[in-house]
């Protein structure tokens, strides 16, 4: 990853723990695919309806080469939970990135077109 990760944590406290759980995920997706430039991860508790209810919420902002991939997952009390949803669905959307990256126009010598 080109760039560091932005970790904002909103209403939950600061947590050496979830921050390594975060890494290691962001390092995890940096695996599948190695051009992340940007990873910005909000995590924020929420009120919900329910006067003693809180919700968590988790929100990806990873950046890719010419796209960014946003991902909005929420939990019922379980931060990792809520970050382990959100992560694996980036992981998706990166993988389907990739496929669709790799179904880009070719010319008849079968080198992409440039495009422009």
């Amino acid at each position: 990853m080109d760039n560091p990760l932005e970790i904002v944590l909103r209403g939950i406290p600061a947590s050496d723990a979830l921050e390594r759980y975060i890494g290691e995920e962001v390092r995890r997706l940096d695996g599948i695919y190695g051009r992340i430039r940007r990873c910005q991860v909000v995590a924020e508790a929420q009120q919900a309806e329910k006067a003693q209810s809180v919700r968590l919420a988790v929100r990806l902002i990873i950046t890719l080469p010419g796209t960014e991939v946003v991902v909005n997952r929420e939990h019922g009390s379980d931060v990792y939970a809520a970050v382990r949803e959100a992560f694996a669905a980036a992981g998706r959307q990166i993988k389907d990135h990739m496929r669709r990256s790799d179904r880009a126009p070719r010319s008849r010598n079968g080198t992409p077109n440039a495009r422009g």
